[in-house]
């Protein structure tokens, strides 16, 4: 497994996209806190740039998931991991870790703003670490499912694509669910099904909304940013996480053997 992560991590720097991933942080992350430290009111809180860059997880996330395993493909090199004496499970993990390593190595940025802040007797609050907890939770669950995208497409822009997509997708699942409660709301009242009261109605529309939001990883972690730590949204990021790296290994046992 250290093999394939350490091959796997040294590539992204023998190729532009990870310099060009940590760039564009940089770049994202250096705007943000210059807008900060230059307001009116030179109001610097790294909680809430970082919680800032997570609304880019649909960029950078495909950027660096895209070639895991599609590359492998179009070089024709997938088939020695379907030939090396390691298992596919370790070759999944490290590629993982690789990605997931990157992507904490992208954060430098924001540990360098941490740095400036306190020179300039600023105060990093509890709140930013644990921002930066829930940003690395989320990139892991992020991750897996670039992975699993890469995995099961030919075409790294391909896989490209269908992580954005479903990641665009999570990050609009709570105004999804806002959106999707109104409407049931408005049948309700509309048709008058079951004669229901206005409070039934109104009862019935959030738990709608409830239900949807419960699988939005975003909402979930939203009470590291504040500083807060809870177990709850933790385990849920890590299931999902699991279960996406499992379904990946499956999709690459099941071409292993079929190649066979």
């Amino acid at each position: 497994m250290f093999a394939v992560f350490k091959r796997e991590f040294l590539s992204y720097f023998r190729n532009p996209v990870g310099w060009v991933a940590i760039c564009l942080m940089s770049i994202i992350s250096g705007y943000y806190f210059t807008g900060m430290i230059t307001s009116t009111f030179a109001y610097v809180n790294i909680s809430v740039e970082i919680s800032y860059l997570r609304s880019f997880f649909i960029i950078l996330i495909p950027i660096i998931t895209m070639r895991l395993f599609a590359e492998e493909k179009k070089n024709g090199t997938d088939v020695l991991l379907y030939t090396m004496p390691f298992s596919m499970k370790d070759a999944v993990v490290g590629k993982f870790l690789a990605a997931l390593s990157l992507q904490a190595l992208m954060l430098i940025s924001v540990f360098s703003h941490m740095i400036i802040t306190v020179i300039l007797s600023g105060f990093v609050s509890a709140a930013a670490w644990g921002a930066l907890f829930g940003y690395m939770v989320l990139a892991a669950l992020f991750i897996s499912i670039g992975m699993l995208t890469s995995a099961m497409t030919e075409n790294q822009i391909m896989s490209a694509v269908f992580c954005f997509v479903i990641l665009l997708f999570l990050n609009m699942l709570s105004s999804i669910a806002s959106s999707i409660s109104s409407i049931v709301k408005s049948f309700l009242k509309f048709t008058k099904l079951f004669h229901l009261s206005d409070q039934t109605i109104y009862s019935i529309g959030e738990n709608v909304r409830n239900a949807i939001s419960w699988f939005d990883p975003f909402d979930r972690t939203n009470c590291y940013t504040s500083g807060v730590f809870k177990i709850v949204p933790l385990i849920f990021c890590l299931s999902f996480t699991l279960v996406f790296i499992y379904i990946t290994y499956r999709v690459l046992e099941k071409k292993r053997w079929t190649q066979s």
